[in-house]
């Protein structure tokens, strides 16, 4: 077998011999029988060294002189420590302080002269080791320190035997763990080469719950100084030193499993798991749950033995890893380990977490499932261990999501429990597909006529929005009434309507008939309600027998709906229907508002006339409708858009009417012939006077060269120099219209004829493809002044620079662009309008482009300081250095927002908006070094205005990057730096909510106050941010600090309560209510 074809199967020879730590038999054996592939043993260990495939880490002599060297190198001039990896495994501290003594020895001559380095040897790396920089003193009565000794084998206790953990804070004291109540953890015994597969996910997973963006090492290499930072930012420690021999061990042969499994315990328990950008996924929940239940199993816990132990004991971490296993279960349909935790006492009301629905009781999760089987048999197995049939967190109880997917044995289940039919179940039985099944639920209502929530609509809007008449039938014949006020989608907006609006929509005369027949207010009164009647929407679907129907029952035809500025005469005309128009105008409907003073956007007759519909203008005209009337927008009036439009028989036919007024309006002429026919009854050359510039625009840029021949041969645009003196307004010159075309002689004609060369026109010359430089030399000799505009468009292009630099062009002030640069920089961000070229040279990422800009003229500080704001901001690294340089403001701020996207990129899920520093900008996208030198002489402590602001070290501390931290420190960076008034939280309350224990413990070190107030709006405290997100021994360490849970704070206790509870965490919900009856007034 070739060699080359042997790189198809690396990866399942690598996952057999290394991961499953397979004999080479076994491999060569698996590959005959799999893929025929025979081969000798030789050849086989040949392609596993070209690979550099090694069951363990071999080190080689030849690789430690420069080892040796590079580590005193480092310690000598940058006092940094290294940390050694070898093809992708990392070398022990101890094994390397002995290889320094032995094979590593580097002579001091040959440091302090200029002897050459050796060469780096082939999968080598020599990197700093990443580090909290902080020494931390745990408290020892925390939870998981205390759950820690039921993790270890049961000890033969003498009478002089001390507790190994003492408790040290009486308020929250707890009953000191019996040994008999042992939870050891039993080793699983898998394979060291299994377990760096596992430990490397374990390290992916706490990089993934810690944000870092950039560290020392490559993120995929396996660290254990990076495992230790992690550990020591999430988890308490034992004993000092505890986080790095830990993750020494992870990363070693000495791992049991046991180490693993204790870690994962400690995120199961506090609630830690991967951060997903896009919220939590079912795909995503799946996986945490199917890791639990293995970690379950491979603890030894899965027998019903252990689940009671671990349900009867009154331990925090206990409770809380219940709390997960169970809701693990629960949603994996695990039967068995339901049972025996139910059996255990488990709760069969509490709260479980899920995708689409949120929180739901266990009850309310089994009546969703779309297998009827499945939910039926959990509903059996809750309702016998004493679940509520009408407990619900919201209001839709378990009989509403029984009723919503159809499942028809979970309902009649439910139902047989006496469960009670709400008005939300009610709604949903609508969409049931049999009849008996939704009249038994109607039966069983006490009242038809309730909605669902603020927003949802009664059963009868549901019957009605799918035009099912017996069940419309059927809920008015109980007494439903037709009086409720619906929302609907109505003109790309929301409004609302009737019942019978809703029936109108259907376009269902049947529907319609049956509402007609009972008692309602075909026309309700509504002041500045944004409400659409039934016949506005019956006009609007051109639907004419419909309107007579309802025409028939009374409607008001002249009533304008608070919705809406168009008459219904309006719709009927954009709809081109004569019939329309006529019944309307039959039942009494006027063409104009004779009660108004003011100028309207439009009327019937001018939307008539602009479709094209002669028949009905000659309705309209034949109806004594105004015809010299001026409206609010372009063309401003009847005659106008006839000769817009060209169109002759128009034009001739308003005339003889007697319409007269033009406007100034007019954006263009239709032809030729309507131009002629303009100077013939002598009013072209005063509408040239007025519009000629934008009428000859037009003109070329429809290509209508004869029409602009004429016009110029008129001297159109000649009273403003045949074109506009500025780009302020949004509207073409005719010289940029030409460029734009393509039609370089009439160009040429125009500057002949005096037009002004603008920024607008040289962009407009650099979009067209037409345009040489030779043309461009032409335009820029013409041209005076500053033309930001067509250097951007030039730089978005990627056309060179050079013609603009040689005509001393100044490329300073604000472009004005028409073409978009959004899909330039990516999906992932809104851009604001750029102030300079500067940031349209950031956009582009062209490291000597945006130098070439920089050294073009000088720029003042704040243009450069924004321009490195948003290169750090879209992540344009290359770029900072250079920008750097130029001296930017550090006080400059700018807007951008980023747009997080679902599966289809065409969905967005988020769009969070987010004001920055260049400082903040930095920390935020941890770029250290930038940070640094920005710390200089930023203000370190800067939070500025806007929703969810933070100070560098609030940034900092969300990124849990503990050396940007550490530096803002030294600048003095204040802990109990304020929140943003909306969505703001201080260092510590960001720690507790994020769950970086380490980190909180070092903002209390340094004074943060575990009291401080939340934002004004959509704030936490520190003590609702543990509790929202089930923190439990985060909650234990503010604690014990003593934060007021009376007085006037009680109602952030009380919302703490509330947060945990609601979230599901009732584990941290206790610990909130043992610490308030601690402290809890006497009575006097």
């Amino acid at each position: 077998m070739a060699d080359p074809e042997w790189d198809a199967f690396r990866p399942e020879i690598e996952r057999l011999y290394v991961y499953e730590s397979k004999p080479l038999s076994a491999v060569l054996e698996y590959m005959e029988n799999k893929y025929s592939m025979v081969t000798s043993r030789a050849k086989l260990n040949r392609m596993l060294t070209a690979w550099g495939i090694e069951k363990s880490l071999t080190t080689r002599p030849e690789e430690w002189p420069y080892i040796g060297r590079k580590i005193l190198k480092r310690k000598r001039d940058d006092e940094k420590e290294s940390e050694i990896h070898i093809r992708g495994e990392q070398v022990q501290p101890e094994k390397v302080k002995k290889k320094m003594y032995r094979e590593a020895y580097v002579p001091t001559r040959d440091l302090i002269s200029n002897v050459p380095s050796p060469q780096t040897p082939e999968g080598v790396l020599v990197w700093t080791p990443a580090s909290p920089g902080m020494r931390l003193n745990w408290d020892r009565s925390l939870p998981w320190l205390r759950f820690l000794q039921l993790l270890q084998p049961p000890r033969r206790q003498g009478p002089n035997t001390p507790s190994p953990l003492a408790v040290s804070s009486p308020s929250l004291s707890f009953p000191t763990p019996s040994p008999s109540s042992s939870l050891a953890i039993s080793s699983p015994g898998k394979s060291y080469a299994m377990y760096r597969a596992v430990n490397r996910e374990l390290l992916q997973r706490l990089s993934s719950i810690i944000p870092w963006g950039r560290l020392n090492s490559p993120p995929t290499i396996q660290s254990s100084s990076k495992t230790a930072a992690a550990l020591t930012i999430l988890m308490p420690e034992e004993f000092k030193g505890d986080h790095q021999s830990l993750s020494s061990r992870l990363s070693s042969s000495r791992n049991s499993g046991k180490d693993l499994l204790a870690v994962e315990l400690f995120l199961l328990s506090n609630n830690l798991f991967p951060n997903d950008p896009e919220g939590r996924s079912t795909w995503g929940m799946e996986s945490e749950d199917m890791r639990v239940m293995k970690m379950l199993k491979d603890s030894g816990w899965s027998d019903a033995k252990h689940l009671r132990l671990l349900l009867s004991m009154q331990e925090p971490s206990a409770e809380a890893i219940a709390e997960k296993v169970f809701a693990s279960s629960l949603r994996l349909l695990d039967l068995e380990t339901v049972k025996i935790m139910l059996e255990a006492q488990m709760d069969p009301n509490g709260k479980i977490e899920t995708v689409e629905d949120g929180m739901l009781t266990p009850l309310q999760f089994a009546a969703s499932l779309d297998d009827d089987d499945d939910g039926a048999k959990l509903i059996d197995l809750l309702v016998a261990h004493g679940a509520s049939v009408n407990s619900s967190i919201d209001e839709y109880t378990p009989l509403f999501y029984a009723i919503r997917p159809h499942n028809t044995e979970c309902m009649d289940k439910l139902l047989r429990q006496r469960a009670v039919v709400t008005p939300p179940c009610l709604s949903a039985a609508t969409m049931l597909d049999n009849f008996e099944a939704f009249k038994e639920i109607v039966d069983s209502c006490p009242d038809v006529n309730g909605r669902s929530g603020l927003q949802g609509h009664s059963a009868l809007a549901e019957a009605v929005k799918i035009g099912d008449v017996s069940m419309i039938q059927l809920l008015l014949g109980k007494g439903a009434k037709m009086n409720e006020l619906v929302a609907i989608e109505f003109e790309q907006d929301t409004a609302t309507t009737t019942i019978l609006g809703l029936g109108v929509q259907t376009q269902t005369l049947e529907v319609i008939q049956s509402l007609l027949g009972h008692d309602v207010a075909i026309s309700p009164e509504f002041n500045d309600f944004p409400f659409i009647s039934p016949l506005t929407l019956a006009v609007e679907r051109g639907r004419s027998d419909i309107v007579m129907s309802l025409l028939q029952e009374g409607m008001d035809v002249n009533a304008l709906d608070a919705g809406s500025d168009k008459t219904l005469l309006e719709r009927a005309a954009k709809k081109k229907s004569l019939a329309l128009c006529e019944a309307l105008m039959a039942n009494g409907a006027k063409l104009d508002d004779e009660n108004s003073s003011s100028a309207a956007e439009s009327s019937a007759l001018l939307v008539a006339l602009m479709d094209g519909s002669t028949d009905i203008v000659a309705l309209f005209i034949a109806a004594h409708a105004r015809l010299n009337d001026q409206y609010t927008k372009p063309p401003g009036s009847v005659l106008g858009a006839a000769i817009e439009m060209g169109d002759m028989e128009l034009i001739r036919m308003l005339i003889t009417a007697g319409a007269r007024m033009i406007g100034a309006m007019i954006r263009k002429i239709g032809d030729l012939e309507t131009a002629q026919f303009l100077q013939g009854v002598g009013v072209l050359q005063n509408l040239l006077l007025i519009s000629g510039s934008r009428i000859l625009a037009a003109a070329i840029t429809d290509r209508q060269l004869n029409l602009a021949q004429y016009l110029l041969d008129h001297d159109a645009g000649l009273g403003d120099q045949v074109g506009k003196e500025d780009d302020s307004s949004e509207e073409q010159s005719p010289l940029e219209a030409a460029i734009e075309q393509g039609n370089l002689r009439f160009a040429e004609t125009l500057l002949d004829r005096g037009a002004k060369v603008t920024d607008g026109v040289l962009a407009g010359a650099v979009r067209s493809s037409y345009c040489d430089s030779m043309f461009q030399r032409r335009l820029l000799a013409g041209f005076h002044g500053s033309a930001p505009s067509a250097i951007g468009t030039a730089i978005l292009f990627l056309q060179p620079l050079d013609l603009f630099q040689e005509a001393n062009i100044d490329p300073r002030g604000t472009p004005i662009l028409k073409t978009s640069y959004s899909e330039l920089e990516g999906s992932d961000f809104e851009i604001p309008s750029a102030k300079s070229v500067l940031e349209l040279g950031v956009i582009m990422g062209n490291k000597e482009e945006l130098l070439s800009l920089l050294e073009w003229i000088p720029w003042s500080a704040s243009l450069v300081g924004r321009a490195l704001i948003l290169a750090i901001l879209i992540k344009e690294q290359n770029l900072l250095g250079i920008l750097m340089k130029f001296r930017p403001d550090v006080a400059e701020e700018i807007t951008i927002a980023t747009i997080i996207h679902g599966v289809d990129d065409s969905e967005t899920i988020t769009r969070n908006e987010g004001t920055y520093t260049p400082l903040q900008a930095a920390v935020k996208h941890q770029y250290i070094e930038v940070a640094t030198e920005l710390a200089k002489s930023a203000d370190v402590n800067f939070l500025g205005n806007g929703a969810r602001r933070r100070t560098p070290l609030q940034h900092a501390v969300e990124n849990g990057n503990m050396e940007l931290v550490n530096m803002l420190l030294k600048r003095g960076a204040r802990v109990d730096g304020a929140p943003a008034e909306d969505g703001g939280a201080t260092a510590l309350q960001i720690a507790s909510l994020r769950g970086y224990i380490g980190i909180a413990q070092r903002m209390l070190d340094l004074g943060a106050d575990v009291n401080e107030a939340p934002a004004k709006r959509n704030g936490r405290t520190a003590l609702q941010g543990a509790a929202e997100y089930g923190r439990i021994d985060m909650l234990h360490m503010l604690l014990d600090k003593g934060p007021s849970v009376v007085g006037d704070a009680e109602r952030h206790y009380l919302k703490a309560v509330e947060l945990a509870e609601g979230n599901g965490h009732m584990a941290a919900a206790k610990i909130l209510k043992h610490f308030r009856s601690t402290v809890e007034p006497s009575p006097s």
